[in-house]
């Protein structure tokens, strides 16, 4: 005997959440695919009177891309971000980790003091904090240098956060044991701390990096020479009301700007989302 079986009509909520879905999709990626949808097309089609929702020509979008690396410093920019942006990452990574690992396993005199006033300088907005940061980074001579722009950023309160609430999940008996079997405090952190913290590190990582990469504030203050210009900054001067560069050009510039950022979060999305999402279930 058969069974037919009668499918399932969709509910009206399940019908509007895909239309939510669908409509916040559509408004966060067309402005990505318009950029890209100018990058990749004959100049003066996609302003024109009646633009087009696809790209003409890869050949003229190679071509403005090839233009912008030869004629501008942007290749040096791209260099300057990136070796920016690595060396935040394993700063933030390495104090983080140390700061969380003490935080969350030990106790010493000063401790809930000193957790509730690194948690205050959440709310603290980074307008109050820029010129005392200004004015000591100048006393240190550091300005246009790299050392100027990566270390007052090492020091993240929401890494030390995040950190926290995956290492207070790390079973005590797993350190007394380590502590029996000989293991020093350093050793702990580094074989069982780490290891344990893995998807936590990894989505700071990925956050930092983000952050850090289209930062524009702090590198054009601290630097101010052509040759410590970060993306960001090189991007700021397409984008000048007295660049007289076309629309296509700017586009091109503020695309190349947005690539790493969108591979890195295409490929380590899931990572991003878990590592949010245990941090706030942790603890």
């Amino acid at each position: 005997m058969t069974v037919i079986r009668l499918a399932r009509r969709p509910d009206v909520w399940t019908v509007l959440k895909w239309v939510v879905a669908i409509a916040v999709a559509v408004i966060a990626i067309f402005p990505l695919w318009w950029m890209v949808n100018v990058v990749f097309s004959l100049p003066g089609e996609p302003v024109s009177i009646n633009p087009r929702l696809w790209p003409t020509s890869v050949a003229a979008g190679i071509d403005k891309i090839a233009m912008i690396f030869a004629e501008t410093e942007y290749f040096r920019a791209y260099v300057v971000s990136l070796i920016y942006s690595i060396l935040t990452i394993f700063g933030v990574l390495a104090v983080s980790s140390l700061a969380a690992f003490e935080f969350s396993l030990f106790d010493f005199p000063g401790k809930k003091i000193t957790i509730a006033i690194v948690m205050l300088s959440l709310m603290v907005p980074t307008a109050v904090t820029i010129i005392p940061t200004y004015l000591l980074t100048s006393e240190l001579g550091w300005l246009n240098t790299m050392q100027g722009l990566v270390v007052p950023g090492i020091a993240s309160a929401f890494g030390l956060f995040m950190l926290m609430q995956f290492m207070r999940a790390i079973p005590r008996d797993m350190i007394e044991a380590a502590r029996l079997d000989g293991a020093g405090h350093f050793e702990i952190y580094w074989h069982i701390a780490l290891p344990l913290s893995r998807n936590a590190m990894v989505t700071l990582a990925i956050l930092t990096f983000m952050r850090t990469w289209g930062n524009y504030m702090w590198p054009l203050i601290v630097g101010t020479r052509p040759e410590m210009y970060t993306v960001g900054q090189v991007v700021g001067l397409f984008n000048a009301p007295l660049s007289h560069q076309t629309v296509d050009v700017v586009m091109t510039a503020n695309l190349l700007a947005a690539v790493p950022p969108l591979l890195f979060f295409l490929i380590f999305q899931r990572k991003i989302v878990e590592g949010i999402a245990m941090s706030g279930t942790k603890g």
